[in-house]
């Protein structure tokens, strides 16, 4: 069954708990010792610039991921292991880097992790810092990887620090988008490697702009900064300037956005990190660093991708550091984002959100001593429902730390927020229906809000047919909806959280044999209805965009005029699917089953 939304005094409870917890500023989090023992690199750790925590093994775990690299900034050949380390799902861990990776050691200073090719299990790519081969190692399923780049990819090599996954051209698959010219500080400054759907990739010419601002990449993220529900990109570089915002023309075509606000200082930063703060349902950003004095910046989106930097503002209390990076992560268990520091200079350090937006910095929410950390990552290790976080080290220390969220870390009972959601209002007889989803949850990763599964619910109020989604970059999910058949079909959007909360937009319906629209952009007014001719942005292809507002993913209804305003039902972790079972031929006949290339 599913269970109705917390009353009003229930929730100021569970919230008053959670803040009272942060407000008295002890450690969160437990560090354990030895968690990674023996460490890589003679037992010492090595230099970890990037880190993943993700599932590589398909257990259901959360394993560990470290890509090191000592020598990047010089751009010298000096390799380091790629070091993989599987969890048991208690929270302890063994290295299996030699069965997995067979002891590979390269130039990587950053992975990226998905499927390329289908199959549902998590590949692995990565470019040369040196300029050497990049690798491309696919999965086979239970976690033993093998390179395939030469099969897969051009034989023409990026010398590249940073590399993501996403889809760049809507046709559902990841592409990769490798950055280039560290070592040159000219142009190409990046590589898309376009995705045939399994997983061989062709480079696209000419789709990135050929100047940023500043030099050295060191950080890419892919996410949609002006709502269009495709992938934009922002290149961050290391030294001398923001970097560069590119807008995708959906086809994988990139142009530069200048609407960015400049750096109050050119120290060297390493991060970007892309997440809702203010609760409006857009994408701002956190850049370490670079906020004068050694603090962080934060750039507020206008919704149509225009940032300004507002840290006088909204940022209060934050000490001026060497830093590399800002995480967003609820860790308050609020359902807003707040921000952690990872820091050189000190321990970790917690920026708490007042819900809109507004940041105060928590002392001591992360115990010392300061361990010079480069990377850090979020995710539940142990099953029990709370944070955990990971670091990677190597500056000034070099043993990779694992910290176990205590009895002062809330259990994760936020559901996950549907805050924007992209569907037709109609479409074609007997071909594919796409609905794309922006979700949050509790925190961001390279692979997105850490979810158990994003899906749609078909004719929620009967059957309640149940259609897997996936991943396709920054906040975004792509659903295929049925074909098939006549009439309306009544649908909702739904994510479900490692937790088990689920969250799920207002039902909507979409008519089959309709026209799918004019596809001439009429604005919208983002309240789910049609264009109005207001000036409001549209996404241009002639579907329904619906974006939530100040109640987006709280748990309450459509507001009075049908637009989704978030998730519209909630159920708690445990409770059974509604959903009868459905044989993968019988869903296949509805057009229910995604079909790959």
């Amino acid at each position: 069954m599913e269970l109705a939304a917390l009353s009003l005094p229930a929730l100021a409870l569970v919230t008053g708990l959670a803040v009272s917890r942060t407000a008295q500023a002890v450690p969160l989090v437990d560090r354990i010792d030895s968690a990674l023992a023996p460490q890589a690199c003679n037992g010492q750790g090595c230099w970890t610039n990037h880190l993943r925590v993700t599932d590589l093994d398909g257990d259901g775990d959360l394993d560990i991921l470290l890509a090191n690299y000592a020598d990047f900034f010089s751009g010298d050949a000096s390799p380091q292991p790629l070091v993989l380390y599987i969890n048991d799902g208690s929270g302890n861990f063994t290295n299996n880097s030699a069965a997995a990776l067979g002891n590979y050691a390269g130039n990587v200073r950053m992975v990226a992790v998905g499927d390329v090719d289908g199959d549902g299990a998590p590949d692995l790519y990565a470019p040369d810092g040196a300029g050497g081969p990049h690798v491309l190692f696919m999965n086979d399923g239970a976690g033993v990887f093998t390179d395939e780049a030469d099969l897969r990819l051009p034989n023409s090599y990026p010398m590249g620090a940073a590399a993501r996954m996403g889809d760049v051209d809507g046709d559902g698959d990841l592409d990769i988008f490798a950055a280039d010219g560290y070592a040159s500080d000219g142009p190409p400054f990046g590589h898309i490697y376009i995705n045939d759907g399994t997983g061989m990739f062709e480079e696209l010419a000419g789709a990135i702009p050929a100047s940023i601002s500043g030099s050295d990449i060191d950080e890419v993220e892919f996410f949609d900064a002006d709502r269009d529900f495709d992938l934009d990109l922002i290149v961050n570089a290391h030294t001398g300037g923001t970097g560069a915002l590119w807008l995708n023309d959906g086809s994988g075509t990139f142009t530069s956005q200048t609407s960015i606000d400049p750096p109050a200082t050119s120290n060297f930063h390493y991060n970007v990190a892309p997440c809702d703060v203010d609760g409006d349902g857009d994408l701002d950003l956190w850049i370490d660093n670079i906020g004068g004095g050694f603090t962080e910046q934060l750039l507020i989106n206008d919704g149509a991708g225009n940032f300004s930097d507002e840290t006088g503002a909204r940022v209060t209390g934050n000490p001026g550091e060497d830093d590399n990076g800002v995480i967003c992560v609820d860790i308050d268990d609020d359902g807003d984002f707040d921000g952690v520091v990872i820091s050189l200079g000190t321990p970790e350090r917690l920026l708490e959100n007042d819900g809109n937006g507004n940041f105060t910095h928590v002392a001591n929410s992360f115990p010392g001593p300061t361990d010079c950390s480069l990377w850090g990552e979020f995710g539940d290790l142990n099953g029990d429902d709370r944070l955990d976080l990971v670091t990677g080290q190597g500056e000034c220390s070099s043993s990779d730390e694992v910290y176990l969220g205590n009895d002062m870390m809330p259990v994760d009972s936020q559901a996950p927020q549907i805050i924007a959601v992209n569907a037709p209002s109609s479409a074609p007889a007997n071909q594919v229906v796409v609905a794309h989803l922006a979700v949050s949850d509790r925190t961001v990763t390279d692979e997105g809000p850490r979810l158990r599964r994003a899906f749609a619910r078909i004719d929620p109020s009967g059957a309640a047919t149940e259609v897997s989604g996936w991943f396709i970059g920054g906040d975004l999910f792509r659903v295929e909806l049925p074909g098939a058949g006549s009439g309306p079909i009544e649908f909702e959007l739904c994510a479900e959280d490692q937790a088990g909360n689920i969250g799920c937009s207002a039902a909507q319906t979409y008519e089959i044999g309709g026209d799918p629209g004019d596809g001439d952009g009429d604005p919208g007014d983002g309240d789910g209805d049609p264009g109005d001719g207001d000036g409001d942005p549209g996404d241009g292809d002639g579907d329904t965009l619906e974006t939530g507002d100040e109640t987006a993913g709280t748990g309450l209804p459509a507001d009075d005029d049908g637009a989704a305003t978030g998730c519209a039902c909630s159920q708690a972790p445990g409770t059974p699917s509604r959903a009868p079972a459905w044989t993968a031929l019988s869903l296949l006949a509805l057009g229910l089953v995604r079909r790959r290339k």
